[in-house]
């Protein structure tokens, strides 16, 4: 249970870290909200549930380390929202 509890922990941390690489505000933001969101859904899972849930993200975290390589190749515009 406390290895499950860890996995958990980490990969929530990865998504974290990755999503606050993204330069794109808006998909930032999003990332974020939608990291949150999946977690606080998925908090009440037991079992295999857990595990299924696992390897789903870390698969999310694989696309978000790919969309965070794209979007530093090409950048976009700076938003309004985003500090100068």
């Amino acid at each position: 249970m406390i290895e499950m509890t860890m996995s958990v922990l980490t990969l929530y941390r990865s998504l974290l870290r990755e999503a606050k690489t993204v330069s794109d505000y808006n998909f930032r933001s999003y990332a974020l909200r939608r990291i949150k969101a999946g977690f606080n859904k998925n908090r009440q899972l037991q079992g295999e549930e857990i595990t299924s849930a696992l390897c789903e993200g870390q698969n999310q975290l694989e696309m978000l380390k790919r969309q965070s390589m794209l979007t530093r190749m090409y950048p976009s515009a700076t938003s309004v929202m985003e500090k100068v």
